[in-house]
């Protein structure tokens, strides 16, 4: 997600999406109970992360030392944890009832973090993508959230670069995406690899660090970097993907795999990938695990993709577009930008931007959002 500048976003305050179709406007009630979590950035320059009600605004907010990405939320808790923007090592968890204390977590002095971490099914474990940078690898970092996040094991992501990495069904299987990027925080976020990148999709038993499966893309498409994904209805893995190659190439970004089987990358019409930009910036499922949104920052779109029929189903303009949450309560997604926009989204339905308590005027949004 590309953060514009100050100026630049003014000018687009107010422009809001292109809206085709069917519309409706929120009302007061439209997301009563509904809870989000997302970092941003504040136009003063400063950081923090923020959990919100849509029909509200702010229930809690905390500073970050820097850029935060994506957010981790507790089950059966409304408790978060917001992670570094890659490199850093700095995470925060804090909660929107107060019971807990903001608390900041550190990755070891040879780790950083790369941005993600999900909890286990009881809440008791963080797990975290991490680089250990002198070796090149990638491993999963595992912290106790009932001991003050204290970190009590570490496992192998089966591959370099691990970004986004999400639970399967049996509360067991930890399925990653290893985007195949070598970076060093010497480097700042320089590729050093990209000749040689190897993205993978692997599956880690958490109980016991086996590694079940891995599976690579085809040699030609090595530069077809795996970043992020969402698990659907029966454990199907929908994975979003950014190109490292040539920007006239426009390969496959988006793909689907389920345990046992073998990647399936999907070969949408040329217009859809054209308007993706060779880049997905986000993906997750809808609440009933049927529909899921992939959304490309730097082509202002997000697609629909049915999970059932494999095919993209719809396609929605938003400037800037990155973060996704499905809908806690509701049918469909919320949509972030960079321009401090929130919008309702589904196939087929057409709703506003919203600008919950001026945000518009105060606040880009990060790369994701997460729903408590």
């Amino acid at each position: 997600m590309q953060l514009m500048e100050i100026d630049r976003r003014s000018l687009l305050v107010g422009a809001g999406a292109v809206l085709l179709g069917r519309r409706r406007a929120w009302g007061r009630r439209d997301g009563e109970q509904e809870f989000y979590a997302a970092a941003r950035k504040r136009f003063d320059g400063g950081d923090e992360a923020a959990i919100f009600n849509l029909a509200h605004g702010d229930v809690a907010v905390v500073d970050l030392p820097a850029r935060g990405h994506a957010v981790a939320t507790r089950p059966g808790t409304r408790e978060c944890v917001v992670f570094a923007r890659r490199p850093g090592n700095f995470a925060v968890a804090f909660s929107a009832d107060g019971k807990r204390p903001r608390q900041t977590i550190t990755t070891r002095n040879d780790r950083h973090f790369y941005g993600h971490g999900v909890f286990s099914s009881d809440g008791r474990l963080l797990y975290s993508s991490e680089n250990d940078f002198e070796a090149g690898t990638g491993v999963i970092g595992v912290r106790d959230a009932t001991a003050g996040y204290r970190q009590i094991g570490e496992l192998s992501s089966a591959g370099v670069g691990p970004h986004e990495l999400a639970l399967l069904s049996d509360g067991r299987t930890l399925v990653i995406a290893n985007g195949g990027i070598r970076t060093h925080p010497s480097y700042a976020r320089q590729a050093l690899n990209l000749s040689e990148m190897a993205p993978t999709l692997a599956y880690v038993d958490i109980v016991n660090g086996d590694i079940l499966e891995v599976h690579s893309l085809a040699p030609a498409l090595k530069q077809l970097s795996i970043r992020h994904l969402a698990v659907a209805a029966n454990d199907v893995v929908v994975f979003g993907c950014q190109h490292k190659g040539r920007k006239a190439e426009q390969p496959p970004l988006l793909g689907l795999h389920r345990r046992g089987g073998g990647i399936e990358l999907m070969e949408e019409p040329v217009a859809v990938y054209r308007d993706l930009r060779n880049y997905v910036a986000s993906v997750t499922v809808d609440r009933a695990g049927e529909i899921v949104a992939a959304t490309s920052s730097r082509g202002s779109t997000c697609v629909f993709v049915d999970v059932a029929t494999k095919r993209i189903i719809g396609r929605r303009k938003m400037a800037d577009v990155s973060g996704l949450a499905a809908r806690p309560r509701g049918r469909g997604f919320l949509l972030t930008n960079g321009n401090g926009q929130l919008l309702l989204a589904e196939p087929g339905v057409e709703t506003e931007p919203k600008d919950l308590e001026g945000y518009l005027s105060r606040v880009a949004w990060e790369n994701h959002a997460s729903s408590l």
